[in-house]
This record gives C-alpha cells, structure tokens and sequence, in this order.
C-alpha cells in the first residue's frame, strides 16, 4: 500500500508526447529528474500518452524510482478515433490524479505545451491547487495560418478555446517568448507569469573538437565553412524547394560554404528532386535521423546552424529546441527575422545572421553575414555563443524556475 506524508507534496505532470520523444526526453523529463535529484519532498506523478510499446530501459526505470517519479502511460492509437481517444484518456488520468493526489497537503498539476495543459485543466478539480503550464504556445495559430485548419473549423475552435482556458484557470504560465507573454496577459493580465525559453543540458552538448574534426575528415569538409541543418521540412518549417533555393544562394555567396543536413528520411527525395538541387549536390551532405545523443559530433563540426522557420506572424511565438543547440556547440545561428525572441538575441548579442527570409535571401546579404562573423576570432565567437546558451538557454534555469512555483520542500533526513 502507498505510504503518503501528509505534510508533503506531489505533482502530476501532463504530456501528450511520448517519454521517448526528444521534446519529453531532453526537455520535461529531464527538468523533472533533475528537480528530485535536487533533494525535495515532492512525489511526481509522470503521465504520457503513448502510442508504442510501454516498457522503459532498467537504467531510466531505476533512475525514475530514485526519484520519486511514478510513471503512468496512457495508450494512444495514432490511426484511431482522436476524439474518443482523447475522453478515454481524460477519464483516466482523472481516476489517477484522485487515486495519486490522496493525503498530500501540497497538490500541483502541470501541463508540459498546452495540448496537454488543456488535459492538466480539465482535471485541475480532481485535488489539486495549483495549475502551471509550461512552455505555453498557441499551436491553434500555427495550424491556422499553414491553412490545415480553417478559422470556422471545429478543431481550431476547439483547441482555441482550450488554450485561452489554460490561460484563465492556470495559476503560473512558463512562456518561452515575450510574444507569448503578451498574448497571455491580454488574455489574463494578472496572471503570475515568468519568461524561459526552451531549454537544454548546454555542458552536455558542449562542443568536441577532436569528435567534430573527425566527421569533417570523414565527410571530406576540411576548409569548408559548413552549415547545418537538423529537423523536418514542411508544416511549420520551409519546404524542401525553399531550402534548395536558400542553398543555392548560400553556395553562390561563398565558394567554401558546404551544406549538412540531418533529417528524416521522408525529406530525401523531395530535397534532391526540388529546382535547383543539381547546382547544390556537390556541396551537400544529407544524413538520415538520428538519436539527440549522437548529434554532437556533428554539431561540432559545423561552423553555422540554420533556423528553417519561416517569418509568418505566429512564429514570433516560439522557442526553437535547435539553437539552444547549436549556441551550446558554439555554432552562431542564421534565422529570419521575426522568428521566437532568438532572431533579435542573435542580433544584439553578436551570435548570428538575421535575414528577412530564407528562401530569398539574395547573396550579398549572406555573404556580409559571413564577413561580421569572421571578422570576430572564431575562438571568441564560439565563447560568445556558449556564454548565451547557458545565460538563457540551459536546464539549470528551468530547473530553478520549477523550484520556486511548484510548492516543494526540501527533503528532511529520513529516507
């Protein structure tokens, strides 16, 4: 039988991402664990949605024990009825919130992106105090303006309607852009509310000189000035034909510049069939996806991270995972301008090119990029890059943020 202490805390934490998909794996996991290896006496409730086999690796399974984190996976047929789906799992997750949250004196509920904040919402009332939601963005806007869903659309509304309702029932909203912290207090202006943009482990993705040299030997990039690219195409980032077209300009801009693009394989063939791509093959390399943990090396050898999001007005919303990535590896970043808060950050800060778009971005413009950042000695740049990651960019301060609004104590001497 469950012992509860009456005098303690505990925390459900929402998410509709799989525990093995790098957006819960390197983010709230992660900020999770390492808020109980702190040393706390909060129980965790871990609750994701999981549409593949439920078993975890011993080591993480161990690790989640120690830490007082119980986790529950809720099933989730990616072909099957969404919606019904979606009620089976809210009646669930209410059953155990009730079930976990019985006898604590101290009771939180958070929402990890506020798909699932709006599951931490509906089940607020089942014993909890407390409701914060974290990295809130308005997904609905996204969806409108990619035209997937049409304004009159009972999804859009619906999801509209669930994110301002986050905003009105949460007590703390975690947002990662000042856009979002504006569009939240014109929803709700007295709201408690704290800035913290997505963040990452930025020592563990430090960059390895000896493990980057090694992949430009392997790849045949010695004396190239290589630009990265990790993640998708399409939806809510250029498509493959835009990529092309801003590759084309890029190798146009400078003879050394050589392209690296890790992605899925799905991106293939649209990237080699795309108009253009005969001037660029020679000067790129595509490697399928791979494990967050083995980016490294590649992060490493780069000399330049790409942003492929295009400027469009909800964008301004975000806080993408891969510059916290690629500032970690002392990469400066290229991103459009308008772009989360990192397009001005890497304006102000000295960390990057901002260009108005991607795809028609004419050449000189690139090329006096390239001629700001060179003219900093590249030892410097990188440092430069490092020190802003970790300023703003590193788990340690989400960490930090989570201690002070979910209401932990610290952990007492008895085991």
């Amino acid at each position: 039988m469950r012992k509860v202490n009456k005098s303690r805390a505990c925390a459900l934490v929402v998410s509709i991402q799989s525990i093995r998909d790098p957006l819960m794996s390197t983010l709230m996991l992660d900020y999770a664990l390492r808020l109980q290896e702190r040393g706390t006496d909060l129980d965790i409730l871990l609750v994701t949605e999981e549409p593949g086999p439920t078993d975890l690796d011993p080591a993480l399974a161990e690790r989640l024990r120690r830490a007082r984190i119980t986790w529950r996976p809720l099933r989730y047929d990616l072909k099957g009825a969404q919606f019904l789906q979606r009620i089976r799992n809210i009646a669930r997750l209410a059953w155990w919130s009730w079930w976990f949250t019985r006898g604590y004196a101290e009771r939180t509920v958070v929402g990890f992106l506020s798909m699932a904040s709006a599951y931490a919402t509906l089940v607020r009332p089942f014993g909890f105090q407390r409701l914060v939601v974290v990295n809130f963005e308005p997904h609905s806007q996204y969806m409108r303006e990619l035209g997937l869903w049409p304004e009159r659309s009972m999804k859009y509304r619906v999801v509209r309607w669930s994110e301002d309702l986050e905003v009105r029932r949460a007590d703390v909203v975690v947002a990662p852009a000042t856009a979002v912290m504006d569009h939240v207090r014109a929803l709700r202006p007295g709201v408690e509310i704290h800035l913290q943009g997505v963040t990452i482990d930025v020592p563990a993705h430090a960059r390895d000189m000896a493990a980057g040299a090694e992949v430009r030997r392997r790849l045949g990039l010695d004396g190239r000035t290589v630009v990265l690219y990790i993640g998708k195409f399409q939806g809510i980032y250029y498509s493959e034909a835009e990529y092309v077209a801003f590759m084309r300009t890029a190798c146009a801009a400078d003879p050394t510049v050589h392209h690296l693009i890790i992605t899925h394989e799905e991106h293939s063939a649209p990237l080699r069939q795309a108009p253009g791509w005969s001037e660029v093959e020679a000067r790129t390399t595509v490697l399928g996806p791979m494990d967050p943990g083995a980016l490294r090396p590649y992060l490493s050898a780069a000399d330049l991270g790409v942003i492929a999001v295009p400027p469009t007005p909800s964008q301004r919303f975000r806080s993408p995972v891969k510059t916290a990535l690629y500032w970690a590896a002392g990469l400066p970043i290229l991103i459009p301008e308008g772009v989360a808060d990192d397009w001005w950050i890497a304006r102000d800060e000295g960390v990057g090119i901002v260009v108005k778009d991607l795809p028609t971005m004419e050449a000189d413009v690139f090329r006096a990029g390239l001629d700001r950042l060179r003219a900093t000695p590249v030892e410097v740049l990188r440092a430069r890059c490092v020190d802003v990651a970790m300023r703003l960019r590193d788990t340690g301060h989400m960490v930090d943020l989570l201690a002070r609004i979910i209401p932990v104590r610290p952990r007492s001497g008895r085991p």
